[in-house]
């Protein structure tokens, strides 16, 4: 049986704007501060790259970086306001993809689906329960990291025939290049604002089906 392993944040729904209005407003309050943006998004990005390694993503590695870099530049006044950021991501309103309704039950209809999230168990299941779409997925799995060892784990797991199995997401770098190294088929869904941690240049190896909207899946796989 075909299996899709279709990733959530920015594919099913959006996540990344939330971040991004965030950001923006973090810059204002630094700005406020008389600390340039250019400065403040150099040692956020900084922060960034450092807590990935260990707190892995969603709203509260992210705010440890606003801490993080908010103790740098000086500006250590505004950690209240960081943790009611934090707060208010974790219980982000679910914006579905277009065509996400209409389509996920098709796709289960003929194939095994399977959702792969990065992140915190605790939020990403929050958000697969607001979302009202658990009902369509065979099984669910929260990884820390999108790897070709984590894709290879998930083969063996389910028992899986890469020929017969498939990667749809909106990131090069986690959905799409891993999961090509690990043998398996993808199909990449562009996001109108990828985070730019999750860029970089597709690999030519192996089979990538480009599409434009999530709904397109269903004259291919349904």
């Amino acid at each position: 049986m075909r299996t899709l392993l279709i990733d959530a944040d920015d594919t099913l729904w959006e996540n990344n704007i939330y971040f991004e209005r965030v950001v923006a407003a973090f810059m204002l309050k630094l700005g406020e501060r008389s600390i340039a943006e250019e400065r403040g998004q150099e040692v956020l990005w900084q922060a960034e790259q450092r807590n990935i390694k260990t707190a892995g993503y969603g709203s509260r590695a992210f705010c440890l970086s606003l801490h993080d870099a908010a103790r740098e530049l000086g500006a250590g006044d505004l950690e209240p306001w960081i943790a009611g950021q934090e707060r208010w991501i974790f219980h982000h309103p679910i914006e579905l993809m277009p065509g996400v309704a209409e389509t996920l039950p098709l796709l289960h209809a003929k194939n095994r689906l399977i959702l792969l999230s990065k992140g915190r168990d605790e939020e990403q299941h929050g958000k697969i329960e607001r979302s009202g779409l658990a009902r369509w997925f065979h099984h669910v799995e929260i990884v820390f990291e999108k790897s070709v060892d984590t894709y290879r784990g998930l083969l063996r797991k389910y028992d899986l025939e890469p020929p017969m199995t498939w990667m749809i997401g909106n990131s090069p770098r986690s959905d799409i290049n891993p999961a090509k190294a690990a043998g398996l088929r993808t199909v990449f869904i562009p996001y109108h604002a990828t985070w730019y941690h999750e860029l970089e240049e597709i690999s030519p190896e192996g089979e990538t089906l480009m599409l434009q909207r999530f709904g397109e899946l269903a004259a291919h796989f349904a």
